[in-house]
């Protein structure tokens, strides 16, 4: 009945720190396929949008879908990436939480660099917001890729830890 007790016991810890993993490294998934949606929208409002002079902040919103589907979708990333960097917290997970870390302050970089786009339409500005992107989007990439290595290796581990003390109680059960 100890034996049980013991492998009960394991299995369940080992079960929860896999599954926090795991809702991370789908977190960050979620965040990959957002950024290339992200950067589709973005194309799309270059090639095709023309912006009319001067601050656009108003116009966007009663004519361009495009813009206003790129602002909502990297205002969602942003909520986004605050789950990831909650939950590499609840993992426990040192790479994730820095590649959470780094994702956000770049998405934060790149939305910002986007506002500011639309009030003066200055053109480094547009630069900023793809360099916000291509740092986010390999931030979250080495943090998915990464997550996933640890967590395999700490599975791993940790069944070979549960492994042993259940051989312990099953020879002390002999001797007995």
């Amino acid at each position: 009945m100890d034996q049980t007790h013991v492998r009960t016991r394991g299995t369940t810890s080992l079960n929860q720190t896999d599954a926090r993993g795991r809702a991370f490294r789908i977190t960050a998934f979620i965040i990959l396929v957002l950024l290339v949606l992200q950067y589709i929208l973005g194309m799309i409002a270059n090639l095709e949008v023309q912006l009319p002079s001067g601050s656009v902040l108003s116009w966007v919103f009663r004519n361009s879908i495009i813009i206003q589907l790129h602002i909502y979708l990297g205002t969602l990333l942003i909520v986004v990436a605050l789950v990831a960097l909650i939950l590499s917290l609840v993992a426990r997970h040192p790479v994730g939480f820095v590649a959470a870390v780094a994702g956000l302050a770049l998405l934060v970089f790149a939305w910002l660099s986007g506002v500011q786009f639309l009030a003066t339409q200055q053109n480094d500005l547009s630069l900023r917001m793809a360099l916000g992107f291509m740092g986010a989007f390999i931030a979250y990439l080495l943090g998915y890729f990464f997550s996933r290595v640890h967590s395999s290796k700490s599975s791993q581990s940790e069944q070979e830890g549960t492994l042993g003390s259940v051989q312990k109680e099953v020879i002390k059960g002999k001797r007995s």
